[in-house]
């Protein structure tokens, strides 16, 4: 389960003023925030719509709202997708806290702290500005240092997403006359956002695979070839020229990113998410602690409702390896009681029996059975 966050775009003196808190109600939909100069800006929130939710499971005993997973309150975790160390949400919660009190051109340094929090993007981009800013004369401001490099990486960004384009035209050539119209009709779409340069048409690889998948293609290996290409589609959550481009540009209310907002993008990514290791689309009746993983903002949202073995299978032998470095880690917190709630005594049996299945028995990370004496042969 993706944990629905709002998107920190707002500026430092708007967060400093969250005292002036109103309900906005837009589109019969009521969201919670603030005004200042006549803008509105959403406050950054990690409470899921777990109230408007059926929860069902197997085991009632092992029932948890996902946004609760004890898992998520601990930084440090081996993220089971990629790798790299997770931030707990209080531990971002505290660092948005802090970059209000420091100035904008501290803000380099002061990230420097959770460079080892950061995804591969994030660092990639981090270590860039990092290098840029200590050039003579060189601002240490983040907007600024983004900026002077979006010129640089516009057009890498452009050719990786008009190959895509041209690859999904080439496709639409070979299908039936009323699939290629609608095809070629949604290609032409996108590659007109990408040439007026919508400030969000970049990266917004969800809303365009949501898009495409709704094309009724009837030859089963052509439209699996669609989604191929579609999925290699650049983001700013794997591609360091998409990150630039994006937070260097405008926000989705069309106002600039600041950089106390482009500050945060840098470990917004990594923070711990609760994800359903079997999709709880594919499978609403395993909701409870058996079928959870802590796992990044980002990454949780690439795997999105893939079934568990597309997911894994896109990196399989770094991803046992990561699930096992995870599962590790969340056993000291057990055995030490950092993780005290009765229920979580046996997660790591109960969620690796889990990867079991859904893996068809390809990947086997379940504990060993203990005080069970070897077998002997006569």
């Amino acid at each position: 389960m993706k944990i629905r966050a709002v998107t920190p775009y707002f500026n430092i003196n708007a967060y400093k003023n969250a005292n002036n808190l109103k309900t906005k109600t837009n589109n019969n939909n009521t969201k919670k925030g603030f005004e200042l100069s006549n803008v509105y800006y959403p406050i950054i929130s990690f409470t899921s719509e777990d109230k408007n939710r059926t929860y069902s499971t197997k085991l009632k005993k092992l029932a948890e709202i996902p946004s609760n997973f004890k898992v998520c309150k601990h930084s440090g975790i081996p993220c089971p997708a990629c790798g790299q160390k997770m931030l707990s949400r209080s531990s971002f919660e505290k660092i948005t806290k802090e970059l209000q009190k420091i100035p904008q051109d501290k803000y380099l340094d002061y990230l420097g702290n959770y460079t080892e929090y950061m995804r591969p993007v994030e660092l990639s981009v981090y270590n860039e500005l990092l290098e840029l800013s200590q050039k003579p004369e060189a601002s240490k401001d983040i907007r600024t240092l983004l900026v002077q490099l979006r010129d640089t990486k516009l057009p890498v960004l452009q050719e990786v997403q008009m190959k895509q384009i041209n690859k999904m035209k080439a496709l639409a050539k070979t299908l039936p006359e009323d699939e290629k119209k609608v095809l070629t009709s949604k290609v032409n779409s996108l590659k007109n956002e990408i040439r007026r340069t919508n400030p969000q048409a970049p990266f917004r690889r969800k809303f365009m695979l949501d898009r495409i998948s709704k094309i009724q293609i009837r030859n089963p290996k052509k439209y699996e070839k669609l989604q191929r290409i579609a999925s290699n589609f650049p983001t700013s959550t794997d591609m360091n020229s998409a990150w630039i481009v994006k937070y260097s540009g405008k926000n989705k209310m069309h106002l600039d990113w600041d950089s106390y907002s482009i500050a945060l993008r840098f470990l917004y990514s990594s923070v711990a998410n609760t994800d359903h290791i079997v999709a709880y689309s594919l499978e609403r009746n395993n909701d409870d602690i058996t079928n959870y993983m802590s796992m990044h903002n980002a990454c949780n949202s690439q795997k999105a409702n893939k079934t568990f073995l597309h997911w894994l299978h896109e990196d399989k032998n770094n991803r046992i390896e990561y699930m096992k470095n995870y599962f590790n880690a969340v056993n000291e917190l057990i055995t030490s009681k950092k993780i005290k709630t009765k229920k979580y005594k046996k997660y790591v049996a109960y969620a690796t029996e889990t990867i079991y299945e859904a893996s068809k028995g390809q990947v086997d990370i379940r504990p060993k059975p203990e005080n069970i004496e070897p077998k002997t042969t006569t």
